[in-house]
Parts: C-alpha cells; sequence; structure tokens
C-alpha cells in the first residue's frame, strides 16, 4: 500500500480525504496548559465534541515531549494518568491513540483499548515495535536522532529509514511517519526555521512511501515567527502552518482544535495537487516530478538501491529547472540556446533573435542542474575572453550560480 495506511480501520494517504486526530492532553507539564484535561469525565466529554467536529482518531498522551520544558513523570505516573482515561474512551467508535515512547505505558495503554502507538523515539524501544507487530497494531513513526547537517529533510528522511527498518515485522499498511515539527533544537539551524523548510519541503518525506502526520498545534515555532509567547494566542498561526502541510503532501493532521482545524484542511485540500498514479495489473507507477530537489531525488535513488555514486550523479539531472533571464544581448542569448541544446537542454528565445542583431531581448532556459552548471562553466570560460560581451557572460553566470546554490 503505497503512500497509503489502515490506521485501525481508519483510511489513511492517497486517495483518501485529509483525517484529523484530536489530542487528549493529560500532562499538566505541557507547553500548553490550556489544552490540559485533568479527569476521565472531561476526556470524555472533549473527545466526543471533537469527534462531532470532524476528528478520526483521539490521541491520548499523559508526559509531555516538549523538547525545552522539564517534562519527566515517572512511567507509573504516565501510566496512571492515560489508562483510565483511555478505558473510557472505548465505546466512541473510533481509534484510540497512545502517545508514548515507553514500552510500559504502551503496553497497558493497549490493554485499556489503545490500538494506535504514537512513538516520538522513533522505537528506540525494540519492545514497541514487538508490540504493534505481535498485535497487529497500528504506528505513527516518529523521526527521532541527532542532526548531522542543516539539511532539514535529508535528516528526517535517514532518522525514518532506520525507524522502518526497526519496524520491518510491522506491516508496512499500519505505518504513518511524523517528521517531529518542534522536537529538533540540537541542529545548526534555528530550530523555528527547522521546522518551517520541514513545512515547505514536506513533498520530499513522501519518497518513503508512508503518508505522513503532521503536529503543529500551537507550537513554539508559530510563537518564533510571530511574535507570540502565548501558546493560547497562536490558533490563527497553526491553521497557517496546517493549512501549508495539507497542501505540501500532509495525510493526517494532529490538533488541539479540532473544528478549526477541519475546516482549513478542507479548503487545502480541494486546492493542493496531487500525485499523479496508475496502475496496470501488478504494476504500479507515482509521478514525483515537481517539487523535489536533488537531494530528495538522489535520496531516492538510494531508496530503490542505486550506488550511492550512481545516486549522487543522476540527482543532477532529475531536477529540471527553467530560468527566466530579462534584457540579455541577442548575441549572448544565441550563444545560451546553442549551449544548451548542445548539451541535451533548451532555451527559448524570440524568432526575430534569429537575425543576428544587437536588441537585448528575453529568453526562457530549460535544463536540470548538470546542463545548467556546464552553461555556467562556458560562460565564465567565454567571460575570460575579454570580447565585448565578456561583462556579460560574466553577468549570466553569477545569476545562475545565485539562482542555482
Amino acid at each position: 500500500m503505497f503512500l497509503r495506511a489502515d490506521l485501525s480501520g481508519v483510511k489513511v494517504g492517497l486517495g483518501e480525504p485529509v483525517r484529523i486526530m484530536g489530542v487528549i492532553n493529560l500532562s499538566p507539564e505541557s507547553f500548553y496548559r490550556g489544552s490540559v484535561v485533568r479527569s476521565a469525565e472531561e476526556a470524555l466529554n472533549l473527545a466526543e465534541r471533537m469527534i462531532d467536529e470532524g476528528a478520526s482518531i483521539i490521541d491520548v498522551g499523559g508526559m509531555s515531549t516538549a523538547p525545552y520544558l522539564e517534562t519527566w513523570v515517572s512511567v507509573e505516573e504516565e501510566r496512571r494518568r492515560v489508562v483510565p482515561v483511555i478505558r473510557r474512551l472505548g465505546d466512541l467508535g473510533v481509534p484510540i491513540s497512545i502517545d508514548t515512547h515507553r514500552y510500559e505505558v504502551a503496553s497497558a495503554a493497549v490493554e485499556a483499548g489503545a490500538t494506535i502507538v504514537n512513538d516520538v523515539s522513533c522505537l528506540s524501544d525494540p519492545r514497541l515495535a514487538e508490540l504493534v507487530a505481535s498485535m497487529d497494531l497500528s504506528l505513527i513513526l516518529g523521526a527521532r536522532g541527532k542532526p548531522e547537517s542543516s539539511d532539514p529533510l535529508r535528516e528526517i528522511r535517514k532518522f525514518l529509514r532506520e525507524g522502518l527498518r526497526r519496524a520491518s515485522g510491522i506491516r508496512e499498511e499500519r505505518i504513518v511517519i511524523d517528521p517531529l515539527i518542534g522536537f529538533f533544537r540540537d541542529s545548526s539551524l534555528p530550530w523555528y526555521l527547522w521546522d518551517s523548510l520541514v513545512i515547505r519541503g514536506l513533498r520530499g518525506l513522501l519518497i518513503l512511501g508512508r503518508p505522513i502526520c503532521i503536529s503543529v498545534s500551537r507550537k513554539s515555532f508559530i510563537g518564533e515567527i510571530a511574535g507570540e509567547r502565548d501558546p493560547a494566542n497562536r490558533l490563527p498561526g497553526s491553521i497557517a502552518a496546517t493549512s501549508i502541510a495539507v497542501y505540501n503532501g500532509a495525510s493526517l493532521i494532529r490538533t488541539h482544535d479540532v473544528k478549526e482545524t477541519a475546516q482549513a484542511v478542507k479548503v487545502a485540500e480541494f486546492i493542493r495537487r496531487e500525485i499523479l498514479q496508475a496502475k496496470c495489473s501488478d504494476l504500479e507507477a507515482y509521478q514525483f516530478s515537481f517539487d523535489l530537489n536533488a537531494s530528495d531525488f538522489e535520496d531516492m535513488f538510494l531508496t530503490v538501491g542505486s550506488h550511492p555514486y550512481g545516486a549522487k550523479l543522476m540527482s543532477l539531472k532529475s531536477e529540471l529547472r527553467v530560468v527566466y533571464m530579462r534584457n540579455v544581448s541577442n548575441p549572448v542569448a544565441l550563444v545560451i540556446k546553442q549551449e544548451m541544446l548542445a548539451s541535451g537542454g533548451e532555451a527559448a528565445i524570440p524568432s526575430s533573435s534569429i537575425v543576428f542583431g544587437s536588441d537585448r531581448v528575453d529568453l526562457v532556459v530549460l535544463g536540470n542542474l548538470k546542463q545548467l552548471e556546464k552553461l555556467m562553466r562556458k560562460m565564465e570560460l567565454n567571460a575570460r575572453e575579454g570580447s565585448s560581451l565578456s561583462a556579460e557572460f560574466h553577468c549570466v553566470k553569477e545569476v545562475l550560480s545565485e539562482l542555482l546554490s
């Protein structure tokens, strides 16, 4: 089930509506104190309201995992918080998810009625994988690890690939992935920039073949960008970030605010472009040509088993760039077209440019990274010749270098 999952009866992913997971927060230490529920009866009332507003799954958590707060509680306390609530929610008719990375808590929650494990530790405890696999549960796999570069999507794919390897005993169609917005505070990038880049490039996670869960509800990156310290005032920013995430391919949204989120999700889902797919007998095909960059494609090639050196070379050929240039002298435009054609690319120039003249024209250059890098090198060589066009050849090389960096 490529890009599709079945979370305890809730179909998620390609061809399905974007689903919403409502959050039941039983942790007084939470960053968003306004979301904390203090009794099983209060949790039941909130869950019923969330389902009426559009939630397909209810996620119950008893220990906050915000990395910038002191939120640790004992296993016994976390279990004491969640088990009675999960039992109380058992007759709601929707799957219950347990938000924990502790095997003991997950096991007790499953015994109480939870059928989805929402693990933010990327299955760091092998017993969690065994629990999910042995009972045919569903899993939301959060990306965790120590970043080694400033490329968020590449790092998250690396963590998730390792997590999926640990989950090899779990049926693939039971797994959804989560890039864990708000959890990466130890990279070389500011955390709010990291989170923003992940949401912007979210389609780059689809090459892993699993539907994406996103949780941005009232998180600190929104507060940092909008200048709002109080999570209670971050709903507009949450809606904006959620809408962008859905547009960029998210299939499951985890939120404190179901009603408002549900409306935003419907609009973003209606507007977004879907991945093109085709099937003939057992053969399946999916088009990934838009919104992916060279590093995304390199990781895609590695995923299918390409040699790392070959994957690097092929990535330069995979990403088509279209560059619109204005006010280029006619002789330089003709050189650009000639060089692009020679390398297998193309350049659209005015038909009048065929008659050699000195007018300035607009043109559109089309090529992959390798072809455009070759054009840059040619422009640099031409600039060194010292002709009357050297300065313009240098300018073409400079603007291409800036756009492609």
